[in-house]
């Protein structure tokens, strides 16, 4: 499968914020994650009528918060609802799942640091429901 996760962002991303290595591993569950929630999005602007996913629609949701760099390939996240759902991608998409690639990445950071590890691995990984 196609990444929707710019890789080398979130390995400078890791890096800036807890001076972490990341692991090769560790992207393909973070995409699995991605490309799932666009997809449990998409449904949800669906069953509620709408043509366009919003931010709204996923299921970690920051109000209003916007981000200073996209995590995940804006092209690549639209192509993938457009061609499966044929839906557009409001911006505040792309902004919800970068806060949701970053929870996710501080989080394994707090797995990694638990186990005495400066590398974040797949191990580390796990799916955010909500922000704390």
């Amino acid at each position: 499968m196609e990444s929707l996760v710019v890789i080398s962002k979130v390995k400078k991303f890791i890096k800036d914020e807890a001076d972490c290595n990341t692991s090769a591993n560790f992207f393909e569950p973070l995409n699995q994650d991605i490309v799932r929630a666009c997809k449990d999005a998409a449904v949800h602007a669906q069953k509620i009528g709408r043509k366009t996913v919003m931010g709204k629609d996923f299921n970690l949701y920051v109000e209003t918060q916007e981000v200073a760099e996209a995590l995940v390939v804006t092209s690549k996240v639209k192509k993938l609802i457009k061609d499966e759902f044929g839906l557009s991608t409001a911006s505040a998409a792309i902004d919800q799942l970068t806060i949701r690639v970053q929870t996710i990445c501080r989080k394994a950071i707090e797995n990694a640091k638990k186990d005495k590890r400066k590398t974040i691995m797949d191990r580390d990984f796990s799916a955010p429901t909500t922000l704390s």
